[in-house]
């Protein structure tokens, strides 16, 4: 199977994003198997939603993704990813990333900005030298190893109570 980017996961496809505690640092792992829950079915643009919720609610402030272990990446998670960078202005980098998606990187001029790493180890190592204490963030009451929890587009949430008002008018 090529290296590569992807379309959105088909129902049935897991993808998740799992925070882990690496040295004091908090790594973004992407995970890809089994089934996706309900609320990503489609749409995994969503995650970037879900990382900006995750970092509101914590004094973390940079995002580091490991692809490491992911031969294919969702190039619409990788486009809502780039925005988001731009949003919140924080140190964004990424470590492990395939041929396609470093492409897709450059194409976009993400990479002027901010470095591919081939580990996370770098990545955390380019913080800790440009800047410091980044990574000492404290991480009291985060949960790691667990995926983070995604949230719908307001619109999905919006139809959903919609659908469910029209089914109880009609009961």
């Amino acid at each position: 199977m090529a290296s590569g980017l992807t379309l959105p996961p088909a129902e049935g496809e897991l993808m998740d994003l799992v925070p882990e505690n690496l040295g004091g640092a908090v790594v973004f792992n992407l995970n890809s198997s089994g089934v996706l829950s309900k609320a990503l079915r489609g749409n995994c643009g969503e995650f970037a939603v879900a990382i900006h919720n995750w970092l509101m609610n914590t004094e973390v402030r940079y995002v580091l993704l490991d692809f490491q272990d992911e031969k294919e990446v969702c190039a619409l998670f990788l486009e809502e990813l780039m925005q988001l960078a731009k949003r919140l202005r924080v140190p964004f980098l990424f470590a492990g990333v395939t041929e396609k998606p470093r492409q897709m990187l450059e194409a976009y001029d993400f990479t002027r900005r901010w470095p591919l790493f081939v580990s996370p180890e770098e990545a955390i190592l380019y913080l800790d030298q440009n800047f410091p204490g980044s990574t000492k963030a404290p991480l009291d009451g985060l949960t790691f190893g667990v995926a983070i929890a995604t949230s719908r587009l307001r619109s999905s949430a919006a139809a959903e109570v919609e659908s469910a008002e029209a089914i109880e008018a009609v009961e």
